[in-house]
């Protein structure tokens, strides 16, 4: 009796890795999708900031004549209650403020960019703004104070 040889059997071996191949290669596009839209939105915040004046690397003159005039009370060395957080501001409109409060710890060293209200902006690439809830006043002790960022300074 002859009888044919069957057939070997296919293995599934080849499905599995094609199978898996194209799973990788799924993911893989849907990452880089997800890179290409942070990226897209990146670029278009910096080129929203710098077609609004880019960023300030020196204080501007309009920002100098404040500080020279109505916003004359916020030159100088100011210092937390606490004594851990500090804000300088100098007449040519640099600031340097350090945070160590509340939970976090900030710092900048920048010009002012501009005034708006009693707060300040600072445009390091993107526009910060330092939220100024008491404006420089004198107390009747004679120090100074203002509060920043939720901290309260005193010179």
């Amino acid at each position: 009796m002859n009888t044919a040889p069957s057939p070997p059997k296919k293995s599934n071996a080849l499905f599995i890795v094609l199978g898996i191949v194209g799973v990788l290669l799924v993911l893989l596009a849907g990452t880089c999708a997800v890179g290409v839209f942070f990226v897209k939105k990146t670029t278009q915040e910096i080129a929203e900031n710098l077609a609004d004046g880019g960023m300030v690397l020196v204080a501007p003159p309009e920002v100098k004549a404040e500080l020279a005039g109505p916003k004359k009370d916020y030159v100088g060395s100011w210092r937390s209650l606490s004594g851990r957080s500090s804000l300088d501001i100098d007449s040519d409109g640099n600031l340097r403020l350090e945070k160590d409060e509340g939970g976090g710890k900030e710092t900048y060293t920048m010009p002012i960019a501009a005034f708006r209200g009693d707060d300040i902006e600072v445009k390091p690439v993107v526009t910060l703004r330092i939220e100024v809830e008491e404006p420089p006043h004198q107390l009747p002790s004679g120090r100074w104070q203002m509060k920043a960022k939720g901290v309260t300074f005193q010179r």
